[in-house]
């Protein structure tokens, strides 16, 4: 494996550990997929099994639109630490965060886009 694709790993391992850390121990919960897609100046994460249990057991109890509300409270506690989590490990200024959650797909997406292309990864990809 060469050393462009080895940094790239290494750096998507870190924001991993990170993110997953953060649902770990705050949450009490495990995801079980990060990916990546990193287009010139954005980064856009999905994260695969966000729902906690609690959400689940509402959903499942017919109160969809509790589920709902617990989500964007626990989205709102969460997204400036995963954009936080994104700034210190790439080395970049994020502008603009956006993300979302569905309950039914049990998948969040989030869009970061930087104000400058990252440091540490822009000699790794092509625009």
């Amino acid at each position: 494996m060469n050393q462009k694709v080895i940094k790239i790993k290494e750096i998507e391992n870190l924001l991993s550990r990170k993110i997953m850390d953060i649902y770990k121990y705050q949450l009490k919960h495990q995801l079980t997929n990060i990916s990546y897609k990193l287009l010139d100046h954005t980064l856009i994460v999905f994260l695969e099994g966000t729902i906690t249990s609690p959400e689940k057991l509402l959903k499942k109890n017919n109160s969809s639109y509790l589920a709902k509300q617990v989500r964007e409270v626990i989205d709102s506690a969460i997204r400036p630490q995963i954009k936080r989590v994104i700034e210190e490990v790439l080395d970049v200024k994020v502008v603009d965060f956006l993300s979302d959650t569905t309950i039914d797909h049990d998948l969040t997406g989030a869009i970061a886009i930087f104000e400058f292309k990252p440091n540490k990864i822009s000699k790794y990809y092509k625009s």
